[in-house]
């Protein structure tokens, strides 16, 4: 019997789903801090483009503290703070043009204790403190009036011959002697060892200094971090002539030369610099130079090595508009920052400062802090304002009861794809916290910075502590210990490069415990733009 062959079974392929064209991205927090030397199209991780009131560690970045109001000293410009210490004892003072205030301990900071000296005609004060075996002592100079002298516990004015002691002023301490500018000269005044008055014998740089000007200050720098030997005297000239000498007695051709003269630019002012170790960092107008490098390099190289490069686009900027009044630079070690005044010159000037990092060298930007001259007292650091007042920075989670935003905005990325277009679907934020936030995420691409409206802040809560808190009245969502939080959002916004963006509004009572460990984003290819 003949048997038909099988039908042919035809097989109906299988439908594959389709395949996720989303992508992610995570950017890590920008510990190289706030980045304005790098160009926009090869940028590299971990840098900001905008980085105002978050302040970069060494692992993430935080939302900065608020300032409170301290003192007032009355309606006219803080023209200077200053700290005399002695054992564990420690007073500050703040000064105007006319007045010097005691300000260690404030019973109303809306209103001016009565001053501690009076019928002066200049505040901007250059300070120095000499231990003697009578004491310890600090003298103040303005280069107008008769230098003062605190004791610890009452004011005096100095008794130094040979030299007109209202043109004193900018004192420092070398070798244990102290030393004195005097003013509109290329002269320094000196007294004898552990003196803090009496005879001052001159040391002239006239014949140093070649490019005009007049001595603005002095300094000691040294090769190491200590103090001995191989400390030396440092003096700076308004036009960036620096000369060194090394030795014990300025009178003695044997005890006393010359290292070498050196040049930097403009430098900003006898409050312009701060010791690293035993070398002299000075603030000058192409930036924050160090004296180990300016001894090695030409004038016009310095800004390469300076610890400002990367934000030097925009340091130039603020000198340019900020140039005709000095600038301070506050060493705050115990918070691992210095911070660096932006004196406002007119209602026109923005009130900020530079923040930067000590341990990584990382900057950002405080916005809304009008720092007309910097203190530090009882390690916590201060700023003066226009109008009397004296604040606290990095305290509390307002500026005394304003509101202020941080904001970053990454570095621009092709996301692996240049010249692509991408659409960023959604982004979250990944925080370590101790309380709430609302954080609102956004998208800039195409190397135009676009920031959104600031969102609102939390509301208000005090930071509640067992045993001592109410019930039902204090908010107990505040923690000690930190905690992980994320939250995706939707973006929707497309770019062939792309920054991510992120706005946290703080106004409550606590100082904000607030960290950025990452941004995720997820987005999809698009098309080539031709």
């Amino acid at each position: 019997m003949r048997t038909r062959p099988s039908a042919i079974t035809r097989r109906t392929a299988t439908p594959q789903p389709a395949r996720n064209k989303t992508k992610p991205k995570t950017f890590p927090p920008p510990v190289r801090g706030w980045i304005r030397n790098e160009n926009l199209a090869a940028s590299g991780p971990g840098g900001a483009y905008v980085l105002d009131n978050w302040f970069p560690t060494s692992k993430d970045i935080r939302v900065r503290g608020g300032s409170n109001k301290y003192a007032t000293i009355g309606s006219s410009e803080v023209d200077s703070l200053f700290t005399y210490r002695t054992g564990l004892v420690e007073k500050f003072f703040a000064a105007d043009a006319t007045k010097v205030f005691d300000i260690s301990t404030v019973a109303d900071p809306d209103v001016a204790p009565s001053a501690a000296v009076t019928g002066q005609t200049s505040g901007e004060y250059g300070v120095a403190q000499m231990g003697t075996v009578g004491g310890d002592y600090l003298i103040c100079c303005n280069g107008d009036d008769t230098p003062l002298l605190y004791d610890g516990s009452s004011w005096s004015t100095t008794s130094i011959t040979g030299v007109t002691q209202a043109d004193l002023e900018a004192p420092w301490v070398f070798g244990s002697r102290m030393f004195f500018v005097e003013k509109d000269t290329m002269s320094t005044w000196y007294l004898a060892i552990d003196a803090i008055s009496g005879a001052a014998s001159e040391f002239s740089l006239d014949g140093i200094f070649q490019k005009g000007g007049e001595l603005m200050f002095g300094d000691t720098w040294s090769l190491d971090s200590g103090s001995g030997l191989d400390d030396k005297c440092v003096f700076v000239s308004t036009t960036g002539e620096v000369a060194i000498y090394e030795g014990t007695d300025p009178s003695s051709a044997s005890t006393w030369s010359k290292v070498g003269v050196y040049q930097i630019t403009t430098p900003l002012g006898i409050h312009a610099k701060m010791r690293a170790g035993g070398d002299l960092i000075i603030a000058t107008e192409d930036g924050m130079v160090p004296l180990s490098e300016a001894i090695t390099k030409d004038s016009a190289a310095l800004s390469l090595s300076a610890v400002t490069r990367q934000i030097e686009p925009e340091w130039k900027l603020e000198y340019a508009d900020r140039a005709s009044k000095s600038w301070h630079v506050l060493k705050w070690a115990s918070n691992n920052m210095c911070v660096v005044s932006l004196p406002v010159i007119d209602d026109t000037t923005p009130a900020r400062c530079f923040v930067v990092n000590l341990e990584t060298g990382a900057w950002c930007r405080y916005t809304g802090w009008e720092t007309q001259c910097l203190g530090l007292f009882n390690e916590i650091g201060h700023f003066g304002t226009s109008d009397g007042k004296v604040y606290q920075m990095e305290v509390t989670g307002s500026d005394d009861g304003t509101l202020y935003t941080g904001t970053y905005v990454g570095l621009f990325d092709h996301l692996e794809s240049p010249g692509q277009e991408k659409i960023v679907h959604s982004a979250r934020g990944v925080f370590t916290v101790a309380s709430e936030i609302d954080p609102k995420f956004s998208i800039s691409s195409n190397y135009a910075v676009s920031l959104p409206t600031a969102p609102n802040s939390i509301l208000d809560y005090a930071a509640a502590v067992w045993d001592s808190a109410e019930w039902d009245t204090d908010v107990w969502d505040y923690s000690a210990d930190l905690e992980t939080r994320t939250k995706w959002v939707s973006i929707g916004r497309a770019g062939f490069s792309i920054a991510p963006q992120l706005q946290v509004t703080m106004n409550v009572t606590p100082k904000p415990n607030v960290e950025l460990v990452a941004i995720d984003l997820m987005y999809e290819d698009g098309g080539v733009m031709v």
